[in-house]
């Protein structure tokens, strides 16, 4: 079984030199962290939501086959803690994201991230390994220079 903690809050991340952004994360980072795994192992996904705003959050991982992703049994409010098992099906690179409330703001405000599915088999060694996901985020914030 692959254990996997994630923890929702809020987190000043810096855009540019002089500009930060009060991003909504997962794990403190945008995008969230990595989730790797194999085909046909079960996943215990624990969702702590430490959001000081109070904010309800869930996760939508579209490597677990059926209706959103999980994400109706993860919804957690302000300090409540969700798990939930998916076994996984399927290979392939999926996001995952935050499906609560108003989507759209909060993949906006940086709640996504990815998960490999790695093959039954695994992959072949590689020498280096990038994790990239593009994203913009929108700020009224002056830009120094």
């Amino acid at each position: 079984m692959l254990e996997v903690h994630l923890e929702t809050k809020v987190t000043p991340i810096t855009l540019t030199s002089g500009v930060t952004y009060e991003a909504w994360t997962f794990n403190d980072t945008v995008p969230g962290p990595m989730i790797r795994a194999r085909e046909g192992d079960t996943l215990e996904l624990h969702l702590l939501n430490t959001d000081i705003n109070g904010m309800p959050h869930n996760i939508d991982l579209h490597a677990v086959t059926g209706p959103g992703g999980g994400a109706s049994v993860t919804l957690a409010m302000q300090g409540e803690e969700k798990v939930a098992t998916f076994k996984l099906l399927h290979p392939g690179l999926f996001v995952y994201h935050c499906a609560a409330g108003s989507v759209p703001d909060h993949i906006a405000n940086g709640m996504y991230g990815l998960s490999l599915v790695e093959p039954k088999k695994g992959l072949r060694p590689a020498d280096h390994e990038f994790y990239v996901m593009q994203s913009e985020f929108y700020t009224t914030a002056p830009v120094a220079g």
